[in-house]
């Protein structure tokens, strides 16, 4: 069996260079007790027989993946066994050169990587807001489309995932702290809920992979930490197993939402609202999704199908947030943020947080963040628990 190579790089040049022996799982990215550290994803890699599962994807030795996080990349191998540990070694000492030539010349990136390297140990929260912080800094390439997770191949012994590249409609939800000065992603980041089972349900899985209540739980543990693609990969999945489950095709449509997939987000709705069409998540999801795509005439007539039948429901009031946000109409917004903001009892407690999701990464949101009458409302709602500014 082969190991785990990891290969790290910030704005291209190598910051991390390892070779890793993986038993039973191993995890990497931003998480306490990693053994490759990284920021912007929680990634675990299981050893599933001869073959590695990490994001949806199965990597036979010799395979390897790249996952891209803004300004940093991550290249993932599964060596073949038998390596020579001379011949790893030296292509670590000349990719330590060739950086260190590199970082010489380019001294912009230097004070990245030491404020990254001193900020290791911090929070998560504090790690990612200094990923904002270099992305903001290297003008990043346009990207030309996004891969869906849930366009990967199923889960079968011998067989290359294939993926499919999908034409995001819209932008990605990521955290921008460093454009408004307020620390909303780490206030809601204290809300997402910590899972001590996961790891127990990645064996499960690793031995199983029609094990669903394991998959249910790697699904919500990979949305909680916004890991949007496995999320979607594991409720794509469990629909393909179980086609009548609404909890996971509600779930998928808000993980397809994160990824910036408008249309098979707005799919998922519409067949949830076939079954039930009182189902109020799924009418306020459908009418926020239409508003995105320019579909205004269709979305004015969900939300008023929501006011005429859940009219004091704080679904109705934050599908009204983002119709009027995505119009420019910041003060209709904060009109219904405030009575959002005051029904936000009658939510469940997955929904609550959901509301705080929405709130520190929608794109749509991102001119509120930046508006001190916003933060003013949450601070007359939460008192100390509001968002704070980042010092």
């Amino acid at each position: 069996m082969g190991d785990l190579a990891v290969t790290v790089r910030m704005n291209g040049f190598v910051v991390e260079d390892r070779v890793l022996p993986i038993r039973r799982l191993v995890r990497i990215g931003e998480v306490d007790g990693a053994d490759v550290t990284f920021p912007g994803a929680d990634v675990v890699v299981v050893r599933m027989g001869d073959r590695l599962a990490l994001r949806g994807r199965h990597l036979e030795e010799g395979e390897q993946m790249e996952i891209a996080l803004g300004s940093i990349q991550v290249s993932v191998e599964h060596t073949m066994r038998a390596r020579l540990p001379s011949e790893w070694a030296g292509l670590v000492d000349w990719r330590f050169a060739a950086a260190a030539v590199l970082v010489t010349v380019a001294g912009g990136w230097v004070d990245a990587a030491e404020a990254w390297a001193d900020r290791l140990p911090d929070s998560p929260s504090g790690i990612a807001s200094l990923v904002q912080r270099t992305l903001n800094a290297v003008e990043p390439a346009e990207p030309d489309g996004q891969l869906s997770a849930a366009s990967t191949a199923p889960d079968s012994p011998g067989v290359v995932d294939e993926v499919v590249a999908v034409l995001a409609e819209g932008p990605r939800h990521l955290p921008d702290d460093h454009t408004s000065g307020i620390g909303w992603y780490p206030w809601y980041r204290q809300a997402v809920p910590t899972d001590d089972q996961v790891d127990r349900a990645y064996e499960r899985f690793g031995r199983d992979a029609s094990d669903l209540t394991a998959r249910r739980q790697l699904a919500r543990a990979a949305y909680d930490r916004d890991d949007h693609e496995e999320a979607a990969w594991h409720y794509t999945r469990l629909l393909e197993q179980e086609p009548s489950d609404r909890q996971a095709r509600l779930r998928l449509a808000w993980a397809e939402k994160r990824l910036g997939h408008h249309s098979p987000e707005i799919d998922h709705y519409r067949r949830l609202l076939e079954v039930d069409e009182g189902e109020l998540a799924a009418r306020a999801g459908l009418a926020v999704a239409l508003s995105r795509l320019g579909r205004l005439d269709e979305a004015a007539l969900e939300l008023d199908h929501l006011r005429a039948h859940a009219p004091m429901s704080p679904h109705t009031h934050r599908a009204a947030i983002m119709f009027h946000a995505l119009q420019g109409q910041d003060r209709e917004a904060l009109a219904a943020l405030e009575r959002c903001m005051r029904g936000r009892h009658q939510l469940s407690d997955e929904m609550e947080l959901e509301l705080r999701r929405d709130l520190a990464l929608e794109p749509a949101l991102s001119r509120l963040r930046t508006d001190k009458r916003a933060l003013s409302l949450l601070h007359r709602h939460l008192a100390a628990a509001a968002p704070r500014p980042i010092r």
